[in-house]
């Protein structure tokens, strides 16, 4: 299902509480009516049935069919062919794979080429960068501080709770804001987007919510990382990193010229510090 061209200008809340609910329960969806999905969002029956044409679809049932038609030729149905043939000591370790495979895929076919670009741009050519990144995401914040420190960036990370005013002090119109938000929106993260609105700093968001307000960003990054229910998965968070870190080399005019850098300075000491 790929709902990445749908337009959400006139999206209500409940329209958006329904798209976040299809893309969280994609593989639970055949199984499924109308009325039971109602029932456990809160939606009423007329809105959800209001919902399909505007995501170009008459009604669930013609949703489904075209689920089933999309799982029969993508590269997922490929793999869960081959893993079905293994032993079935090796069917735990294949299945959480396969979990990954699945998540990048949706993520592949939801995130924003455009976005992507607009976050490399943002962050190649903003002189100050803040990361807000809680839980999980802390280590996938890690590794992109790592390796945009080769870009001569020092991104800083804000902190939670009451020692985010702190920084959040010092933010300025011209800097950008990085969230990582999953999962649920947390008050530091309602704090950021509405100081946002009186500040006028830049944000990229990365998540795996398609509501609450997060789209209405310069960049939004999405990052589908299993259902609600599920073991969370952050290896669609470091893919969408990973991807971004090359965009920005390539847009960054001195790369080469800091990677030589570099190598100097550990070629200069490595007799002190080996790697």
């Amino acid at each position: 299902m790929d709902l990445s061209d749908v337009n959400q200008a006139d999206f209500t809340k409940a329209d958006h509480i329904i798209l976040n609910y299809l893309m969280s329960h994609e593989n639970t969806l055949y199984f499924e009516t109308a009325s039971e999905i109602s029932a456990k969002i809160g939606v009423s029956p007329a809105t959800i049935g209001r919902f399909w044409p505007k995501i170009g679809y008459a009604s669930l049932k013609e949703l489904k069919r075209k689920l089933v038609s999309q799982n029969s030729t993508t590269p997922v149905s490929k793999v869960k062919k081959t893993l079905s043939a293994l032993p079935d000591s090796d069917r735990t370790t294949s299945e959480l794979i396969l979990k990954n495979i699945e998540a990048l895929e949706k993520t592949l076919r939801l995130i924003s080429p455009e976005a992507m670009d607009t976050a490399a741009r943002l962050i190649t050519q903003t002189p100050k960068i803040y990361i807000f990144a809680p839980d999980a995401s802390y280590g996938v914040a890690l590794v992109m501080r790592y390796r945009l420190r080769r870009f001569g960036m020092e991104p800083i990370f804000l902190e939670g709770g009451s020692s985010l005013y702190e920084s959040l002090n010092n933010v300025r119109k011209e800097d950008l804001v990085i969230l990582f938000c999953f999962s649920r929106v947390l008050a530091e993260t309602t704090v950021l987007m509405q100081h946002r609105q009186n500040v006028g700093y830049s944000c990229v968001v990365f998540s795996d919510l398609l509501s609450d307000g997060l789209q209405n960003t310069e960049a939004f990054l999405y990052c589908y990382r299993g259902e609600p229910t599920e073991y969370h998965s952050m290896v669609s968070a470091m893919a969408v990193v990973d991807s971004l870190i090359i965009k920005i080399a390539m847009k960054s005019h001195d790369f080469m010229a800091r990677i030589d850098q570099l190598n100097g300075l550990r070629g200069k000491y490595q007799k002190l510090i080996r790697r």
